[in-house]
């Protein structure tokens, strides 16, 4: 099943999806003013996740925004962000005696991948403390499902450990003991978002998995207002992303010799529409721009994300002529 709803950006939803979920304040405010609130944002957490039979991997409450890594058994996402947020903004609004929104949107998200990002996904959510220098260690924040994950006795009966334990075998004491390490090992060097990846911005995962995404958009109506369909459903190939960046900018691909690490921003930006917006693999990308490996593209996509306001139009109006 395949949802947009009326908001963005792009819900999709299908039995046994998984998905990273960040709810965050209007106008970056707080959504929680004292442990009470919080209390209660966690205690309408597990009536969600109870109500609509969810399998919750992790979670992190913050002041202004809470994460959540969650699998739906049914196609029912937006049914229980419906649920969790508009309870707790009933409940908010009449403990503070207030009106009108309490979160920007509704929810925004991505969807993961089964294989291969449980380890990384729970770890960043249980770093955002830490990210945050709200403290020095996950355990210091209470409002996560961290605790559960070191100690037997702090486990709540309604989150999922045991599929990211289970990386670490099938022993549960060791298994505990082993992932405490796999955070605290990002604590002195905080790993990069496992999001940064994301095709489309929604979509964290192999090439595989975005395929089968993009088979379940096939048949979906032409939507404008939705571009993140239009990217998903409608992939240049390779050879027209060089060939529309290079007619851009009145350079013929023979100018971007191969085999060689060379820092060329146009090059770059190709590499960057083909690798971030349509998820080709770095390899197929290499190939295709005459890059050495996947590792400089990889170096050319950093070019692109040091730049500024400047390149990101330029990218929106080259990924325009590609949508045509």
């Amino acid at each position: 099943m395949v949802e947009s709803g009326m908001a963005r950006p792009l819900r999709i939803q299908f039995a046994g999806a998984i998905y990273h979920v960040m709810s965050r304040g209007i106008e970056r405010r707080a959504i929680v003013r004292d442990d009470a609130d919080r209390q209660r944002r966690l205690d309408w957490l597990r009536r969600t996740v109870e109500t609509h039979g969810w399998r919750l991997h992790a979670f992190v409450l913050m002041n202004n925004h809470d994460h959540l890594f969650v699998e739906t058994p049914e196609p029912n996402l937006a049914a229980g962000m419906q649920y969790y947020n508009g309870s707790y903004t009933s409940y908010f609004n009449r403990r503070h005696r207030r009106v009108g929104h309490l979160f920007q949107g509704r929810y925004r998200g991505h969807l993961i991948d089964e294989e291969g990002y449980f380890l990384e996904v729970s770890r960043y959510l249980h770093l955002n403390p830490v990210r945050a220098r709200l403290v020095r260690r996950p355990e210091d924040w209470p409002w996560s499902s961290f605790a559960g994950y070191r100690q037997v006795r702090r486990t709540l009966s309604w989150v999922t450990y045991h599929r990211v334990l289970g990386e670490f075998g099938t022993d549960s004491l060791k298994a505990r003991r082993a992932y405490e390490r796999f955070v605290r090992a990002g604590i002195d060097d905080l790993p990069s978002s496992p999001f940064t990846d994301a095709v489309a911005g929604l979509i964290v995962g192999s090439t595989e998995f975005v395929a089968r995404i993009r088979g379940l958009l096939k048949d979906r109506p032409e939507d404008p207002a939705l571009p993140q369909v239009q990217r998903l459903k409608r992939r240049p190939t390779l050879e027209e992303i060089v060939a529309t960046v290079s007619s851009h900018f009145g350079q013929s691909q023979a100018g971007w010799p191969s085999g060689r690490r060379v820092g060329d921003l146009r090059r770059a930006m190709a590499a960057h529409l083909a690798r971030r917006i349509y998820g080709y693999p770095a390899t197929a990308v290499a190939a295709a721009l005459g890059y050495r490996g996947h590792s400089s593209v990889h170096y050319a996509l950093h070019i692109v994300e040091k730049e500024g306001t400047n390149v990101r139009k330029l990218l929106a109006v080259l990924e325009e002529k590609l949508s045509y």
